[in-house]
């Protein structure tokens, strides 16, 4: 990817920008403009706890919202590259989904890099709870929008074979 991001010099502001996210007490920061909010280069960290396995992994890199017209509206790209890590072993990621929006910008419908339906995400308060039933799988996910350079996905996987938290944080290089 020629427009990769690096994570900045600073490694202590990443980590700090990072837990604050995590320890915010404060209340969620709306968006007016979720496509301008979105829109642009965004480092992630990601924990991915299985309590059926009883096994953390971790996984962190670099994601980015580019513009895409979606049937001759305003949207975005979402792609995220990164590394993930399960004790010793450590594998490349990368992830794709297609933000939909209306004219203003405010609510997007999220959907897979196939075009199937994900989820519908509106943060003009800041936060949301979606859900998505996939097969026997549910999908209930919360976002939160920090500050106006950071903001957390969490999502609890419920299923017959699956009992999964994938907390992630994103925040502006």
């Amino acid at each position: 990817m020629s427009d990769t991001v690096s994570y900045p010099e600073d490694r202590e502001q990443i980590e700090r920008g990072i837990e604050s996210g995590r320890s915010s007490g404060s209340a969620p920061v709306h968006v007016g403009n979720l496509l301008e909010y979105l829109h642009g280069a965004w480092l992630f960290e990601r924990k991915v706890f299985d309590s059926l396995r009883e096994e953390t992994a971790t996984a962190r890199g670099q994601a980015r919202f580019v513009d895409e017209l979606m049937n001759n509206e305003p949207g975005l790209r979402y792609r995220e590259e990164g590394e993930l890590n399960l004790g010793s072993i450590t594998l490349q990621t990368e992830r794709e989904y297609i933000y939909g929006f209306l004219a203003d910008g405010g609510v997007a419908e999220v959907r897979f890099a196939d075009g199937r339906f994900f989820h519908v995400l509106d943060l003009s308060k800041g936060m949301v709870r979606v859900e998505h039933i996939c097969g026997d799988d549910t999908y209930q996910g919360l976002f939160r929008v920090l500050t106006d350079q950071a903001w957390l996905s969490v999502w609890r996987v419920t299923g017959a074979r699956k009992s999964q938290v994938i907390t992630t944080h994103y925040i502006r290089p």
